[in-house]
Formats: structure tokens, C-alpha cells, sequence
């Protein structure tokens, strides 16, 4: 019965006539901090564990404030998701080309757009950023209530695993899932792969309507797990594939080159199709490059068709879509060689930039591959990504990424066992980055690629003393310069 001016989960951010909801960390627990907010003008708590405290303070006694703390949101900023078209991208790798492609889309279509990626967010042309792929559901209710009032129409969205089983995307009205691909990453928290899916999974089954919304559902076909996906979904789907007549749209007659991608859609399920579409057929020509963005652009070509959007504004728009940075970018630079620069940093995705870019090598000319695995995370990765840099690339450079609080040395020696385990004894260890990079450069020859994987967007390496400025492009420019 008492009036909130404003919600808040972080104490030092309180002000007079806040709701503070004490949220249990990894690093740290939130009810440790209420003195604070109380201190900052909290004028009442959200908590799961009674604590001392003036009488005249109003708390809610909860059993998971993580859990409570979406529908607090929704309820406090007035279910801003209601009020707009909201797609959601899950999977391992591609949400963010899918997100960017999807909102080119909808802008193609004449609609105001608002986005999230792990690159940047953006509402109605305003560029922000935060700290995880997927926000805080608090900074999500704020993000798309401030999209509302700057007239957006339609959202996209990176929907990550971790954000799914910790609550931050519960109570959002979404109205398409897409679903991308699940490959190895993220088991330092989920453990298994099976755990990994029933996550992502999640979003899918019927009985979670009433806590993520959706009616139709966009899945990649080509990958296992989106076909058990297909299997058991209630909700409207369309399937998407490379290889498969039997999936509702198809990519069929791809060029792919260093300039980019053109290649038919193929549509089977006429259904689909709105009544003036004459063709069934559509061609597509796009900046990307490389058969993972083929799958990227069925995605969002998919979810445009779901929508009901017309085929004319989705050709526009994945036409319209330019590069990403740190997702296959290639670095200009005077010199006759390729540089490119991709986020890849899991097995698959590590695999799908190494092959592209070898189908892009003139003929005479070398693949030089450098990259690392980040600390604090799934250690199971590291031999297989050197495995697969052995045995695609033609000479490698391992060296750092962000070793956070592990020995980066050691890291690097359980990459190198995927070398030894190829038999594959064209590599070198540099454990500074900055170094791996310009003796890469270094070594090029005329038409060579020099694919630089693991931080792609990222500007910076995050060490135990914590985080210095580095950027992969900013070394190559320099290099360059030189």
C-alpha cells in the first residue's frame, strides 16, 4: 500500500523511494548490501531471508527473488513487450547476424526498430550497450518501456542460455522464437549437453506460454536438435534448412565469395506466402559471406515470412544489412593480403570461419589462423579447437584471449594438445596476443588470409588484475600503417 518511484537490484543505485530487490550473486549476495539501500532512500525490499531491520520498513519475504524480480518488472513499467512485435534468437552461434538481419527486415518493411546484441543495443537509431548478451530482466523492462515511448514497433533480441535459466527473459510477451543451433559452449555452467538443450529448449514447450509469450517459431532444421525442436513445439513453425526439400523454405543455388553471398530461397510451404506474392522463388544477394550466414539469412528471411511481412522488403533488407563488426569482418589494409576478424570461439564456430575463409583462398595462396579460449570457462573446448585449427588452417598461432583468472600459459598448452594429437606441428605458441597477431601478419604472403578468431567485437582482454584495452582490428590497422 506503499508508493515506488523506481525499481533497483544494485544498492549503490538506490534512491529516495526505491523497491530493492536483494538478489543472491555468484560473486556476491544482494541481502549483504541492504543496509545500503535502506542508507539511499529504499523504501521497501524484496528478500528471500529475514533480516535486521528498522520497523518502518515495508518487506516481501520471497522464495527466489531472481524469479519474482521479472514480473515486478513487467508489472512496474506497465508490460511494454504488449505493445510491440518482440523476436527472440537462440542458439550457439549466428544470434547476433540473425538480430541485425531481422531488424534490417523490419526497418525495410517501414517499422521503427529497437535491438540487442552482444555487439551493441539500439533504440530507434540510439546506440547503448550493456554488460551481457542478455540484460538484467530490470534493464530489459527499461530498455524496451524507453523503446514504447520513442514509437518502435518491432524489437529483436539475443536470447542467451544463461539469461533463460536465471530468469532474465521470464515475463517477456514474445511473439517469435528463432532458433539458430546448439554446438559445445557454455558447459563450465550447464554441465552436459543435454542440460545445455533442455535449457534453450525451454522456450519452445507449451507449457512455458504463460512465462515467455510466442506464437510462431523459426528453426534451423539442418541441426539436431532443432529437429527434436520441430518435433515437439505447440507453437506455428517454420522450418529452414540447406540440404532439405522437406523444410518449409530452402537456400538453394549459393554463390559465395569474399564480396558475399546470392543464393535462391525456395519456398515450400506456400502458406507462407501472402496472397500478391507471385513467386515462390526469392533471390537474395547479401554483404555476408560464408554457409554459416546462409543459415543466418534463412533465419531471418523465415521469421519475416512468419510475420507476414512481403517478400519485397525482406529481400531489401537482407540486401540493406552490411557487416558486422567482429563477425567475419574483413579488415581493409593496403597491403595484397586478407585479414579477417571473427567472435568464433567455440568448436563449431570456430570451424564454420576456417572452412569459409579456405573456400575463399585464391589458388597458391595459405590459411595462417590465430586464436585462443577464453579462461574461467569450458576447459573440454580447447583441445577439440585445436584439433580443428590443425587440421584446417595452414599454420596456426595460439595465443591468448581472455585468460581472466587461469594461467593463459596453461591454457595455451591444453590447445596445443589438439596439435599434438593431429600430429600437426605447424603452430606456434605467443602468448601475447598482441605479438601472435603482427608476427601472423608478419608471415602473410600476397592473397593470404589471416583469420583472427575469439574476440571479433570485443575491445579488450580480461586478465585476474582485470580488463586493459586490446582490439584485434586496431593491431591490424596499426601493422598496416607501419
Amino acid at each position: 500500500e506503499i508508493d515506488i518511484s523506481g525499481l533497483e537490484i544494485n544498492s549503490k543505485k538506490v534512491k529516495e523511494g526505491d523497491l530493492f530487490i536483494a538478489i543472491p550473486g555468484f560473486k556476491s549476495d544482494g541481502h549483504d548490501f541492504t543496509g545500503e539501500a535502506i542508507k539511499n532512500g529504499a523504501r521497501a525490499l524484496f528478500l528471500e531471508k529475514k533480516i535486521e531491520m528498522q520497523s518502518n520498513l515495508t518487506a516481501v519475504l520471497v522464495k527466489n527473488c531472481r524469479a519474482e524480480l521479472p514480473l515486478v518488472c513487467r508489472n512496474f513499467y506497465k508490460k511494454p513487450t504488449e505493445k510491440l512485435i518482440l523476436a527472440g534468437v537462440t542458439g550457439t552461434n549466428g544470434k547476433t547476424t540473425t538480430v541485425f538481419l531481422i531488424n534490417s527486415i523490419f526497418e525495410a518493411a517501414g517499422l521503427k526498430t529497437s535491438y540487442i546484441t552482444t555487439v551493441n543495443a539500439r533504440i530507434a537509431g540510439e546506440n547503448l550497450s550493456f554488460e551481457r548478451t542478455t540484460p538484467e530482466s530490470l534493464e530489459l523492462n527499461q530498455f524496451f518501456s524507453k523503446s514504447i515511448d520513442s514509437g518502435v514497433k518491432a524489437a529483436a533480441m539475443e536470447v542467451s542460455s544463461h539469461s533463460i535459466d536465471l530468469h532474465r527473459v521470464d515475463w517477456l510477451d514474445f511473439d517469435f522464437f528463432i532458433y539458430t543451433n546448439l554446438t559445445q559452449d557454455h558447459l563450465d555452467y550447464h554441465g552436459t549437453m543435454r542440460d545445455y538443450f533442455n535449457v534453450k529448449s525451454k522456450l519452445f514447450l507449451k507449457d512455458s506460454r504463460k512465462l515467455f509469450g510466442g506464437r510462431g517459431a523459426v528453426i534451423n532444421v539442418d541441426d539436431k536438435y532443432g529437429k527434436k525442436i520441430a518435433g515437439f513445439t505447440d507453437l506455428v513453425k517454420l522450418t529452414f534448412s540447406i540440404y532439405k526439400n522437406t523444410s518449409d523454405i530452402q537456400a538453394v543455388n549459393i554463390k559465395n565469395s569474399i564480396n558475399g553471398i546470392e543464393m535462391d530461397i525456395f519456398i515450400h510451404n506456400r502458406k507462407f506466402l501472402k496472397p500478391h506474392d507471385r513467386t515462390f522463388k526469392l533471390n537474395v544477394k547479401s554483404k555476408l559471406c560464408g554457409y554459416f550466414n546462409v543459415h543466418n539469412i534463412l533465419a531471418s528471411a523465415g521469421t519475416g515470412l512468419l510475420m507476414g511481412i512481403d517478400t519485397g522488403s525482406i529481400i531489401r533488407g537482407i540486401s540493406n544489412m552490411d557487416g558486422i563488426k567482429g563477425r567475419f569482418e574483413k579488415i581493409k589494409i593496403d597491403k595484397k593480403i586478407n585479414v579477417i576478424v571473427d567472435y568464433a570461439h567455440t568448436p563449431d564456430g570456430l570451424k564454420n570461419v576456417l572452412e569459409t575463409a579456405r573456400s575463399l583462398l585464391p589458388e597458391g595462396a595459405r590459411l595462417v589462423s590465430v586464436f585462443g579460449c577464453g579462461g574461467d570457462r569450458d576447459t573440454k573446448k580447447r583441445k577439440i579447437m585445436g584439433n580443428i585449427s590443425a587440421g584446417i588452417a595452414d599454420f596456426s598461432f595460439i595465443t591468448s584471449d581472455n585468460p581472466r583468472t587461469e594461467d593463459p600459459e596453461s591454457i595455451i598448452n591444453m590447445i596445443e594438445e589438439g596439435f599434438i594429437e593431429m600430429k600437426c606441428s605447424n603452430y606456434k605458441k605467443e602468448m601475447d596476443r598482441k605479438k601472435a597477431i603482427i608476427s601472423a601478419l608478419d608471415s602473410a604472403g600476397e592473397n593470404d588470409i589471416i583469420l583472427i578468431a575469439g574476440k571479433g567485437h570485443e575491445n579488450y582482454q580480461e586478465f585476474a588484475g582485470g580488463r586493459i584495452y586490446f582490439s584485434d582490428q586496431d593491431i591490424v590497422r596499426e601493422w598496416s600503417r607501419s
